[in-house]
């Protein structure tokens, strides 16, 4: 039952809608900074070193099971993310929605393979 309700959750996840365009997925690793008004906030650095900050959001809700980041607990812990930046089409403009669609934490010293 668990993994039915896991399979509906992910298609579901992925369903495009007509003023919706997805860009793909994408992968980086951050550190928790923990939750904005806006979102969730992550620290990462470029490829040529700069540190940048990232505002996530929204996130799947069976991440949050499993990290609960909206409390302070994973602040400071590294994470390799994968998420998603969508174009939403609306009267007014558009605006992009970056989702977290999933989340692995590392271990210290640890780092994402490229």
């Amino acid at each position: 039952m668990m993994q039915i309700t896991l399979l509906i959750l992910t298609l579901t996840s992925f369903v495009v809608f007509p003023y919706q365009k997805i860009e793909g997925i994408e992968k980086l690793e951050g550190i928790y900074q923990g939750r904005i008004e806006d979102g969730y906030s992550f620290c990462y650095k470029t490829e040529s070193g700069l540190e940048r900050t990232i505002v996530f959001n929204e996130i799947l809700s069976i991440i949050l099971e499993k990290y609960p980041l909206y409390i302070n607990k994973h602040v400071g812990q590294n994470f390799i993310i994968s998420f998603t930046k969508d174009i939403i089409m609306e009267e007014k403009g558009s605006r992009e929605v970056s989702t977290i669609i999933r989340l692995q934490k590392l271990v210290s010293g640890h780092h994402l393979r490229k």
